[in-house]
């Protein structure tokens, strides 16, 4: 008898698998590479907040240079080409401009600033050295000519700040055009900020030490937890198969008379695992259906509600800005923080995706309703291809693309078909039964990595009978497979993946509750389709 070979075949399986070296190898990799994806990831924008911040410190300091010092000194330097870079440095307007921006960037992080005129020549520098030298081919210095803002960021061993030399300094420069009338007037001049942020990157550098050494302590808090289960777990399995090992024995003497029982055991189990699964798939669904819907509903009541005082409080806003234009500076101050505009545009868009994800969490509610027919548990008329389309909705997880494999597409031809009298529940099981088997089929065809499709369609048969079919387009199955697709335990499938049930109790569930017909079609190579007919009027079948 086949089962004879199972007991050997699982014996050997935990021989073979190692559950806590397999363990400590993967949890360790993978807690070690999301710590170092979270540390860059941290690195890089903290860098490019850094990056942003500055940049808009210089813009400003720009403008307030331009406002300021420009109408001093903007005519000289716009006008020194006809001065060499000996007598440009030495100008006493030099000195003065020198010493008016030292004033006016104390107490700031800026170590140094250039002026370029619009034929990039260095016009003005803190360190007086570098005046006088051509710019016209940086391309830093061209972007802010044509107007936009550059900034970069640069480490050097050795820098001539203002006053001194330093070494091991992280800068960042950047290239701002002068405008002397405003955002849109002319440019007419390049200012070159370097800012010291050797500070902040150190603080990144400490953070993102914290963030790593309080991932790691995290993980491996975590990984100790899991450890102690699994090592329980494995421990758990020893004993579990020395027990084994010492009953193989016991179990080769009662062979012939465990035969005849095993015979019996396995529509006995095969009936008790129907009625659990039944049983926990109805409890799993009221409570889901209970504990979901009625705060869902609370939310959905609410949205339209909180919808009508958004619109009102938005318009009681409008009205203010619009009979006070000019609020005092604290408003003002507090509007431009918490970018009020941005909240009146995107507070309605972010209730219409609340009241959308609302309506998502319902539509998942009432397909697990009509799956489960837990009010149904009787025979009543039903409508057959309502219960397929909620079984498609709970494996919509599955039929979407994923890394491994395009989507799977799935062709409807409904026919016009009546109401079926039926145990809704038990025949929605078949449905799902046959689909899982279909999409397995379609995940483990490696020969066909595109156009995967699972065709259903609905017809109805003489006015009395209904007929529903089922069919993919993968690798098909062997005539040899196709002759014992109905017996019990029999699975194709790796062993914990499959129990060898599902389509044996799909058969008893059409053939014996329902008086129907499930064959299975199946061609190597073009696919696999079941056929469900079952009559529109049901006899007593309790």
């Amino acid at each position: 008898m086949q089962n004879k070979s199972l007991l050997p075949d699982s014996i050997d399986s935990q021989k073979r698998y190692k559950l806590l070296q397999n363990f400590s190898l993967i949890s360790l990799s993978a807690f070690v590479l999301a710590t170092v994806i979270l540390s860059a990831f941290y690195r890089q924008q903290a860098v490019h907040d850094l990056k942003v911040l500055q940049e808009e410190n210089n813009v400003a300091l720009t403008k307030l240079f331009s406002k300021t010092l420009w109408k001093k000194y903007g005519v000289f330097l716009t006008s020194t080409q006809t001065l060499n870079d000996q007598q440009l440095a030495k100008d006493l307007r030099i000195s003065r401009l020198r010493e008016d921006i030292i004033a006016q960037i104390e107490g700031l992080s800026v170590v140094k600033i250039k002026i370029y005129d619009l034929q990039g020549r260095t016009v003005f520098s803190t360190d007086l050295s570098q005046i006088g030298e051509d710019k016209s081919q940086s391309s830093g210095f061209l972007s802010a000519k044509s107007g936009q803002v550059i900034t970069q960021l640069e480490h050097r061993d050795t820098f001539k700040a203002l006053e001194a030399t330093v070494t091991n300094i992280h800068l960042l420069s950047s290239y701002t055009p002068v405008r002397v009338d405003g955002v849109n007037g002319d440019i007419v001049g390049v200012f070159e900020l370097y800012t010291d942020v050797s500070s902040f990157l150190q603080h990144i550098k400490e953070t993102q030490g914290k963030i790593v050494l309080g991932s790691l302590l995290i993980l491996s808090l975590l990984y100790g937890i899991l450890f102690l289960f699994v090592q329980r777990a494995e421990k758990l399995l020893k004993k579990q198969y020395s027990q084994l090992q010492e009953s193989e024995n016991r179990y080769r003497q009662q062979a012939s008379e465990l035969e005849k029982v095993l015979s019996e055991l396995q529509q006995t189990q095969m009936q008790m695992i129907q009625s659990e699964k039944m049983s926990s798939l109805g409890q799993m669904v009221a409570g889901v259906a209970h504990e979901i819907n009625n705060p869902v509903n609370f939310i959905h009541g609410n949205l339209q509600h909180i919808q009508k005082y958004t619109q009102d409080l938005l318009r009681l806003v409008q009205m203010y800005q619009r009979h006070y234009p000019r609020p005092v500076d604290e408003i003002g101050v507090e509007v431009k923080e918490i970018d009020l505009q941005f909240i009146c545009d995107d507070l309605p868009k972010t209730l219409l995706s609340m009241k959308t994800g609302s309506d998502r969490i319902r539509d998942i509610i009432l397909a697990l309703r009509i799956f489960s027919r837990l009010h149904e548990l009787e025979i009543k008329p039903v409508n057959i291809q309502e219960g397929l389309e909620s079984t498609l909705m709970i494996l919509q997880h599955r039929l979407k693309a994923s890394p491994k494999r395009g989507e799977i597409q799935v062709i409807k031809n409904y026919g016009t078909i009546p109401l079926v009298q039926c145990h809704a529940g038990l025949l929605n099981q078949v449905f799902m039964n046959i689909l899982v088997n279909a999409i397995d089929t379609l995940e483990e065809d490696v020969k066909q990595p595109s156009h995967r499709q699972i065709t259903l369609r609905t017809s109805l048969i003489n006015d009395q009978w209904v007929e529903i079919a089922i069919a993919d387009n993968g690798a098909g199955i062997l005539p040899e497979i196709q002759q014992r697709i109905f017996d019990p335990f029999f699975t194709t499938k790796p062993i914990g993946k499959g129990t060898g049930l599902g389509m044996s109790i799909s058969y008893e569930i059409i053939t014996e509750k329902h008086g129907g017909k499930l064959e299975c079609f199946s061609t190597v190579g073009k696919g696999t389709e079941f056929v469900i007919q079952i009559p529109i009027q049901q006899k007593n079948r309790e």
